[in-house]
């Protein structure tokens, strides 16, 4: 997909452009060395990952919301959500080496990313508006450690692959939930997964 189409179906600035075309110059220098993407994706940059990780703006209307991106990885979708205006994102992975290069990132662009090295189960007492993430851990996993952080309107919003419906089949053993599914917006046959309420089944 045309990068100058993404900068005007977003209405991207020229600073926020000029940051993930930094973003997109480190992430292509660090994998060489650190493995963070798949390097195929890295030729369709734009949409694999700006373009896969600014459609769920279209499901956060209010730029403050409290967001917590679940093993963020290379800061995808955090980071990129981020420079888009959202003032209150939470990064977390538990591999030192990603979370460096967030930081490492934020600290030479000179702006603010929040980011936390831990385990997702490790992280107590925090609540939040929206849980993101992207190709992290099947859907009955990512329920698992939702628990940790909802509060009675929180959203889910779940950038899931192509085995999405085998996923939500698995996970209503588990969980009782309604959901809407999106077609991605990004080359790759994805799908962004919305999920408002949810509760376990505790079964015997």
């Amino acid at each position: 997909m045309d990068t100058d189409f993404l900068i005007n179906k977003y209405k991207l600035n020229k600073k926020q452009v000029l940051l993930i075309n930094n973003y997109i110059q480190k992430l292509k220098k660090s994998n060489k060395t650190h493995n963070l993407v798949g390097p195929s994706t890295l030729k369709i940059v734009w949409d694999r990952h700006i373009n896969d990780s600014l459609q769920l703006s279209d499901f956060i209307p209010k730029k403050k919301s409290s967001i917590i991106d679940l093993g963020t990885g290379a800061g995808l979708p955090g980071v990129i959500l981020s420079i888009f205006g959202y003032s209150n994102v939470v990064l977390v992975d538990s591999k030192i080496k990603k979370i460096n290069f967030i930081r490492e990132f934020a600290n030479e662009q000179n702006i603010e990313i929040k980011t936390v090295c831990s385990r997702v189960e490790n992280i107590k007492n925090h609540k939040f508006d929206v849980i993101i993430c992207r190709a992290f851990a099947p859907l009955t996993k990512l329920l698992d450690y939702s628990l940790f952080f909802t509060k009675k309107n929180t959203s889910l919003l779940f950038l899931k692959g192509r085995s999405v419906n085998k996923e939500i089949e698995d996970a209503k053993k588990y969980f009782n939930f309604k959901y809407d599914l999106f077609p991605s917006v990004s080359d790759g046959g994805g799908f962004v997964l919305k999920i408002n309420k949810y509760k376990k089944l505790w079964k015997k």
